[in-house]
């Protein structure tokens, strides 16, 4: 007898915790899996200490002095910058999440950040041209994704460094990847250093992993619970002032930890082709879903080539709602980054303020079956009504885009 919620589903976010042995037991793979990541990468404990490191060296080597990132981003990426001694400059997304150019004035010293938001590629060349015009290295924020092997350009390939966050797309608690292309860089980076056994977090992390598996098995929906949990990452003070001028605490960014002990025999056992075929599908298929459903608009229906998607991002006049109503239902939606935006120039950035305003996350750490799309249908159909001016405000929006 199958055990559930009286919506009877649950829909995770994340990649539920792989709990089955390796297919071939006999034969060691890489943690690497150098089929889908570089070989030379490097194995830090997050993505934020990867990318800490790698924006140190690329300014020692390079003399870069400033960093351009989108406006639409979380604090720890401008915490990040200043713990390498960088200056931020905040430049506008356009609809379908990529840089207008007109809102970025590079100068000598100057860096620039390009953000694959939620998995969604972007374009090479335009990135590639724009850095080699203005004699800027190009630094990847592949947080939200991992590179597609069978596309013909890779996230990641793009630039001078790039950094992955591991969590976001596979079932482990933590792990961030740093690639250096640029050689000279590279011989500046330093490697992740042990500072003590540390593990709590990642405990804390995979006892969480391991509830939500049991919760996807038996279809409970557990979200009520885990929105009650403090969130690990949570700065308590609410301060986002670190764009203003004022100074983070960066103490934890002074020594770049080294990985759990766990991460890389969790790593061995993946089956990155098959965590990427299953984000791409359940992308596809929710896509065709909602297009054409009345109060939601799908800002990249599409998944550009090279993708490997987190989630899916839709705009409806009233994300909150829709969130809470979702989440109700079992489905994992969220606000993105929620308390940690940091602080912009509104009428400098109409962009960031369109998606800070109208968008939410829908998960894709399943593969989404016909109920799992009904479930995220009916959730959004109860939140959403034809009736109202905004949606054909989105929608005119996103067609000047």
């Amino acid at each position: 007898m199958r055990l559930a919620t009286h919506h009877g589903v649950f829909v995770p976010a994340f990649a539920p915790l792989a709990v089955r042995a390796p297919r071939r037991r006999g034969h060691r793979r890489p943690w690497r899996t150098a089929d889908v990541f570089p070989p030379g990468a490097l194995l830090f404990a997050r993505g934020r200490f990867a990318l800490v490191e790698g924006l140190r060296a690329l300014a020692a080597v390079r003399g870069v002095r400033r960093l351009w990132a989108p406006a639409y981003v979380c604090r720890p990426v401008v915490d990040v910058a200043r713990a390498a001694g960088l200056g931020i400059a905040l430049y506008d997304v356009s609809d379908r999440l990529e840089p207008r150019w007109p809102t970025i004035a590079p100068d000598r010293g100057d860096a620039l950040l390009a953000l694959h938001y939620f998995g969604l590629a972007l374009p090479r060349r335009p990135l590639q041209e724009f850095c080699s015009a203005h004699a800027m290295p190009l630094v990847e924020d592949c947080a939200h994704t991992v590179p597609d092997p069978g596309a013909a350009a890779q996230v990641g390939s793009y630039g001078a460094l790039a950094v992955f966050s591991l969590r976001k797309q596979a079932p482990v608690p933590g792990g961030g990847l740093l690639v250096v292309r640029d050689p000279d860089v590279r011989a500046a980076v330093r490697a992740p250093r042990r500072t003590g056994p540390g593990d709590r977090r990642t405990l804390v992390k995979l006892a969480i992993m391991l509830a939500e598996q049991a919760a996807f098995a038996m279809n409970v929906n557990v979200l009520t619970l885990k929105d009650r949990l403090p969130v690990l990452d949570a700065h308590p003070d609410g301060d986002t002032s670190t764009t203003q001028g004022a100074t983070p605490d960066l103490a934890e960014y002074s020594t770049p930890p080294a990985p759990s002990f766990l991460l890389r025999p969790m790593l061995a056992r993946l089956d990155w082709r098959e965590q990427i075929r299953t984000r791409q599908t359940a992308y596809r298929r929710l896509s065709a879903r909602l297009r054409d459903m009345p109060g939601v608009t799908v800002p990249v229906p599409g998944p550009p080539p090279g993708s490997v998607p987190q989630a899916m991002p839709i705009w409806v006049e009233d994300p909150d709602r829709a969130v809470r109503a979702l989440r109700g239902r079992g489905v994992e939606a969220m606000r993105w980054p929620g308390l940690e935006q940091v602080p912009f120039r509104r009428d400098a950035c109409p962009g960031t303020v369109a998606w800070l305003e109208r968008s939410l996350l829908l998960p894709l750490g399943c593969a989404l079956t016909p109920p799992h799309l009904d479930a995220i249908a009916r959730a959004l159909g109860e939140t959403t009504r034809t009736d109202r001016p905004g949606e054909d405000l989105a929608r005119a929006h996103l067609r000047q885009g």
